[in-house]
């Protein structure tokens, strides 16, 4: 039994002729479709942490040095577009930026006129100019697709690696799934049932034997095996054994979990993600944190703070303290009771009191001695300790 694949041919009239291609049985689809299960999990595992990190930071806003919480702000951080808030829009950009290598976002309008960002879902690079800017035509999101040409100055132009490495990790996990396959094979093979039987020449001799036979199978010896408990009957001519289960203790499943994390440690090394997180184990997950922010994401949010400062800002603005840069300290979670003692140090070495409250995730304080600035009596000048030092000395002291 298996399935047969057809392709579509075009002809010269316009219309389209199936060809048959070929046949492929059951066995080798339930296969590739359990590789590319085990493949999509792994990659897609780690693509959604990277997506949840990026959508927990924060594009802050600055205009002429001052933070400012205004249209650009919203439309970065709560609704880039009318079908999406912020953290769906994310995900969409990392997703296509790990699935393709590359993400672009275009800038479009609303109904009532403002602004909104959306992420293209395909499009075609034209020429690369190293003096002139870029073109993008054929830019589709959804069922929409413009007709227009975009230039590299009007959108925002993601791009992960120089290589993608999408087609390499596919290419070492179809190698290792051969492995799993294999002992997933030799786990069904070890743990099932294996029979057979000796019939004696007169029986099999007989006359329409090998109907008898196969509905003795059908009837008899399938509702055995398949059931938790029954009885074999057993007639002269027939003589049954067991061949599994009898030498060999029945394997677990650990030697193919062990694979399969295998195949997820492969994946996160491409990601730059220690496994651990994925694998959700606790030992030295502060490390590894802290590990993945330096090596993934912090080099992710450089480079989409720089292509919105130059694609939407430009160096006069930035020169006069307009900008915008992605915040991931917004990542990990601030539990205020727990850094309490620490929170009180930073107070005294010169944070305000609002500034430690956004970095906690806390609305900031109407007042104005919140955004003062506090410095312990402990510290001291550099130049006074030492001048002082050698006045003691100049005394004799």
């Amino acid at each position: 039994m298996g399935l047969k694949i057809f392709k579509t041919k075009r002809q010269a009239n316009g219309r389209e002729q199936m060809q048959d291609v070929t046949d492929v049985v059951c066995d080798a689809v339930s296969d590739a479709a359990l590789d590319f299960q085990i493949r999509e999990l792994c990659f897609w595992c780690c693509a959604n942490y990277i997506a949840n990190a990026i959508g927990r930071c924060e594009v802050r806003t600055y205009v002429e040095g001052a933070e400012t919480r205004g249209r650009e702000y919203y439309l970065w951080n709560v609704e880039p577009n009318t079908n999406q808030s912020s953290s769906a829009f994310w995900h969409k950009v990392i997703a296509k930026l790990y699935e393709e290598n590359e993400a672009l976002i275009i800038s479009t309008k609303k109904r009532d006129g403002t602004e909104a960002l959306v992420v293209a879902d395909s499009w075609v690079d034209g020429e690369e100019f190293p003096t002139k800017q870029n073109e993008y035509t054929g830019v589709a999101v959804g069922d929409m697709q413009y007709t227009k040409t975009f230039r590299e100055a009007e959108v925002i132009h993601l791009k992960l690696h120089h290589t993608n490495l999408r087609p390499v990790i596919n290419g070492i996990t179809g190698s290792y799934m051969n492995l799993v396959q294999t002992a997933m094979k030799a786990y069904g093979w070890d743990n099932g049932q294996h029979w057979k039987v000796h019939v004696n020449q007169i029986t099999s001799g007989k006359d329409g034997w090998l109907d008898t036979f196969q509905q003795m199978l059908e009837k008899q010896i399938k509702p055995f095996i398949n059931s938790g408990s029954a009885i074999l009957p057993e007639f002269d001519g027939y003589d049954f054994a067991n061949l599994g289960g009898k030498n060999a203790a029945a394997k677990d499943t650990r030697d193919i979990k062990a694979m399969i994390e295998d195949i997820l440690s492969f994946t996160c090394r491409a990601f730059g993600i220690p496994d651990v997180l994925i694998r959700g184990e606790v030992e030295a997950i502060g490390d590894a944190a802290r590990r993945v922010l330096t090596t993934a994401i912090d080099p992710l949010c450089d480079q989409i703070g720089e292509e919105i400062v130059r694609k939407r800002y430009g160096f006069e603005q930035w020169s006069r303290g307009t900008y915008a840069r992605m915040d991931s300290s917004t990542i990990e979670h601030f539990d205020l009771f727990a850094m309490a003692a620490n929170i009180e140090k930073l107070v005294g070495s010169g944070w305000s009191v609002n500034s430690i409250r956004r970095a906690a995730g806390e609305e900031p304080i109407p007042e104005a001695w919140a955004d003062e600035h506090f410095m312990t009596k402990n510290f001291e000048l550099a130049s006074a300790m030492l001048a002082a030092q050698k006045g003691e000395n100049a005394n004799g002291q």
